[in-house]
């Protein structure tokens, strides 16, 4: 017989096990079944774009990392048009279908979480770990209720959004789910400040030996992007958007380009689920305005291959990264693996693991600060080498293999929790 203590002892244990205060955890054995201790072996890993964005790499990089330590890593991904992954994963890749979707963005995010759901419950997949990526696929499974098991979560940054229903989506996303997992000091304060949710921080990791590449890479890149000897190159990740704060660094790129007739400034990226129309409209506006031997040096190479991608850190002295808000900044442990110096915001996330010594720091909101920090790297050499070199041993710190190993903790400590209260549940009804 169940008796009310009994009760609230067992919804205690299971909103313990799911991590959410009041949360109840269902009776079902999919996702409690494992003993303590057992580890981890089938990990559904769920992005919402085929788009090398910062969170999909994090999910692609971290499904072959745990598959190479032996786990079943299923990686799933919202496809447009039938479009594949950016690169070839060392690990099972499954799409869900998305349809052509309405400019209103809200409309467009719920037909998003309705596409994941719809696809998840077609598939079916049994895993151990249902791990979302971001608040979209997150809310997809969520949806889908207690059909799938523990739905851990990656925090990369806390969205100020305008929407409410965006805010909800986010918020949800968090709350909901059984384990989240922050980048960055910062996107773990913001979760707790604005959820009072206190997350472990699990940080990026960066393939070294793929971004430092080699003298036929190099050449390769430089005929790729028309590069010579000796021209400075300034690369930026991310496309032209907000939140990178582009318009400002475009500002403080001006005077650098106008005292540098060679130097260029290559932009990467720009494969966004929200569209930023009217900020991009105003950076091409700016762009027209510019005499025309300072606007053809500024190229924006849009999305890039993986190689392209590489190619270009290759090839620049300088990354800028003068952004208003990361979760991490993955491209600037890249670009410290492939021997660039880099410029930096002066705030978090990068302060938590840069310093003086490895990156040139600005105030992003000040264009005089940005300006000055590329022209210092490019009039003083010595200082540049040196931060590329100081850089490059930070890189070589950061691995995905420590990354998944960080997983597995996260992932065996969930699965006990829920095993215990899966116990206590039993022990209750069976009493």
């Amino acid at each position: 017989m169940r008796g009310g203590g009994h009760g609230r002892r067992y919804q205690a244990a299971a909103a313990r096990a799911r991590g959410g205060v009041g949360a109840v955890l269902g009776p079902e054995r999919a996702a409690s079944h494992r003993l303590r201790g057992e580890p981890v072996t089938s990990i559904g890993l769920f992005t919402y774009s085929t788009k090398p964005r910062g969170s999909v790499v994090h999910a692609c990089c971290l499904a072959e990392a745990l598959s190479a330590r032996g786990h079943d890593v299923t990686l799933y991904a919202l496809s447009k048009s039938g479009d594949e992954l950016f690169r070839k994963l060392r690990c099972s890749v499954r799409y869900l279908r998305a349809e052509a979707a309405p400019a209103d963005v809200d409309a467009l995010i719920a037909q998003r979480i309705g596409e994941v759901a719809r696809g998840v419950a077609a598939l079916s997949p049994r895993h151990d770990v249902y791990h979302a990526e971001d608040c979209l696929v997150a809310s997809g499974l969520l949806s889908l209720g207690t059909r799938f098991g523990p739905i851990v979560r990656t925090l990369h940054h806390y969205e100020q959004f305008e929407s409410r229903y965006l805010q909800d989506c986010q918020r949800g996303s968090i709350l909901g789910a059984a384990a989240v997992a922050c980048v960055s000091r910062v996107s773990q304060r913001d979760v707790q400040r604005e959820l009072s949710r206190l997350c472990p921080i699990i940080g990026n990791g960066v393939d070294f030996e793929r971004f430092s590449g080699g003298v036929e890479l190099r050449d390769w890149a430089r005929r790729r992007f028309g590069v010579v000897e000796g021209q400075l190159v300034v690369a930026s990740v991310g496309g032209v958007e907000p939140r990178k704060n582009t318009l400002r660094a475009l500002e403080a790129m001006v005077p650098v380009l106008r005292q540098h007739p060679t130097a260029r400034w290559l932009i990467a990226g720009g494969s966004s689920i929200w569209e930023h129309d009217s900020y991009r409209l105003e950076f091409a506006q700016r762009l027209d305005a510019l005499e025309p031997s300072v606007r053809e040096r500024i190229v924006q190479l849009g999305a890039v291959s993986e190689r392209e991608l590489t190619a270009l850190y290759q090839v620049s002295q300088v990354l800028l990264c003068a952004s208003l808000q990361e979760g991490f900044g993955l491209c600037v442990l890249e670009a410290m693996a492939a021997g660039a110096a880099v410029v930096v915001s002066a705030r978090e996330p990068f302060t938590e693991y840069l310093d003086a010594s490895s990156a040139r720091f600005v105030d992003p909101e000040c264009t005089a600060s940005i300006t000055a920090a590329v022209d210092e790297l490019w009039n003083d050499p010595d200082r540049c080498a040196e931060l590329s070199r100081n850089g490059t041993r930070v890189a070589r710190r950061f691995s995905w293999d420590t990354v998944a190993r960080e997983h597995e903790r996260l992932y065996r400590g969930l699965l006990e929790r829920r095993a215990s209260a899966f116990e206590l549940y039993e022990e209750t009804n069976h009493a």
